[in-house]
């Protein structure tokens, strides 16, 4: 009896490490929004509308929005990934793991080619389908406003 037990804890233990194993290498899809802000009186673009956080503070403060593009993205846990921003720097993203309860810690900055970083590393752990934001970054008249979605919600 005492054999079959600790087979079957063996098994279960087992089957748990691989299923973190496999969780850890597949692909993280995800989605940035890349969105200009001004103070200016001026149009909120309505591709925005379903997303609930520009219309709370901070960013409701904006009197404009304007979504510049919101390319799709795909993290591997490890591995960096790059984005050019229209004001000339770059975004990196690295997944840093998928814990065991499924979120993503992920690692951001933001670099200027040739100087130091302009955000240094900035650490967030975020839940599937719940998207982070990272806002500052001049452009043209305005402020860029960066909304980081990864994974989906759960049903």
């Amino acid at each position: 009896m005492t054999r079959r037990l600790l087979a079957t804890l063996a098994i279960g233990a087992a089957v748990a490490i691989a299923s973190a194993q496999a969780r850890a290498q597949a692909p993280v899809d995800g989605q940035v929004l890349i969105v200009l802000a001004s103070d200016g009186d001026g149009p909120r673009d309505p591709r925005l509308a379903n997303v609930p956080a520009l219309h709370r503070p901070p960013f409701d403060s904006y009197g404009s929005m304007t979504l510049l593009s919101s390319p799709r993205i795909s993290l591997t846990v490890g591995e960096a990934h790059e984005l050019q921003l229209p004001n000339g720097r770059t975004l990196r993203l690295l997944l840093r793991e998928v814990t065991d309860n499924g979120r993503y810690r992920v690692q951001v900055s933001i670099n200027r080619p040739g100087t130091r970083d302009y955000l240094p590393e900035m650490n967030v752990v975020t839940s599937p389908g719940d998207p982070f934001f990272v806002a500052g970054q001049s452009h043209r008249n305005g402020t860029l406003i960066l909304g980081i979605r990864l994974g989906q919600r759960g049903a």
